[in-house]
């Protein structure tokens, strides 16, 4: 398959195979007798097992709070160098880049953050909206005194990212949109986005991942590694319910951005799962198609939370990316 003006990165979609480590961990007591041994198996995927061994490595970064606009906003920073300020999508959190926090913290100094509502961040009421949102990021960017860096955004973080374009570009170094639309939602999508929060009042937000799990991961990897499926599922279920209503309602209730694309003068690096179904790679061809330094990769194998899914080849995609930036 050729794609004008398309720069993709093809892997193994499927591994044929699985590495499997085994380690054992011996524990002494205070007097210095052995205590217990304990044998631990673990399973990677090829192209996983970077991520997880760094993630042992390095452990979880430790996270502070800040106050905003009456949010108690929780947000994480891992590494040291050219900032990157990543925001999740809906409804998940900063775990949602907890592979990009220990895979390009070597390099980059990688701050993300839970929006109002989500993961441990808290929102004393269920609204939002994209605006509010982007206001929340600036907060944060001012409260670590970073006055420009490289935003990216996933989904609903990726219309957070446009947003702030429009309100302040200057404070852009380069751009990442991952699996977003620059569109407004249409009838039958606002429907959609209205729903959840519908769903998650009557029935529980637990009953609305059996609807969403399937257009974030593949099917391949919700059968071969149900591990990840029950991580990316935790992640929801740590949402709050005033903030999954409001960022619905946010999806729903979103602008055109299609205007601002031609007008974006940053280098921009676009990443799509091959398999997402929520938010097709035509659209990205055509936000590729709209902003001028964009580049534009295709991640085979996975669907619409594809860094999650691949990290290995999102982070080598954007070390490669950020690289030609920083030569230019």
């Amino acid at each position: 398959m050729k794609l004008r003006g398309t720069r993709a990165v093809w892997v193994n979609a499927w591994p044929g195979s699985i590495l499997s480590m085994q380690m054992k961990i011996k524990r002494s007591s205070c007097f210095g007798v052995a205590g217990t041994v304990l044998a631990a198996l673990v399973l990677f995927a090829p192209g996983r097992a970077q991520d997880a061994m760094s993630g042992v490595a390095m452990g979880r970064t430790a996270g502070q709070y800040f106050n905003y606009a009456g949010n108690k906003i929780f947000y994480q920073v891992a590494g040291r160098g050219q900032p990157i300020l990543l925001i999740h999508g809906y409804p998940l959190s900063g775990e949602l880049f907890r592979h990009q926090r220990t895979g390009l913290s070597d390099r980059f100094k990688v701050v993300t953050l839970d929006l109002p509502g989500f993961g441990r961040s808290t929102a004393p009421n269920a609204t939002g909206s994209i605006m509010s949102y982007a206001k929340d990021v600036i907060a944060l960017m001012n409260h670590l005194h970073i006055q420009k860096t490289i935003i990216g955004g996933h989904s609903m973080g990726g219309v957070i990212t446009m947003e702030l374009y429009r309100e302040v570009p200057q404070r852009f170094a380069g751009m990442i949109l991952i699996d977003t639309n620059p569109m407004p939602a249409p009838i039958v999508g606002a429907a959609q986005w209205n729903a959840y929060p519908i769903q998650a009042r009557q029935k529980g937000i637990a009953s609305t991942v059996p609807l969403l799990l399937p257009q974030m991961l593949t099917g391949r990897t919700r059968l071969g590694f149900p591990g990840v499926a029950n991580e990316l599922k935790g992640i929801v279920m740590q949402a709050s319910l005033n903030g999954f209503v409001a960022g619905g309602h946010a999806l729903a209730d979103r602008a055109d951005y299609r205007p601002l694309l031609k007008t974006v003068k940053v280098p921009t690096l676009i990443l799509v799962g091959v398999a997402d179904a929520l938010w097709s790679l035509e659209i990205d061809q055509m936000m590729h198609a709209a902003i001028p330094a964009s580049k534009l990769v295709i991640l085979p194998g996975a669907a619409h939370a594809s860094i999650f899914e691949k990290p290995t080849e999102a982070n080598n995609a954007i070390r490669s990316w950020a690289s030609n930036m920083a030569a230019r």
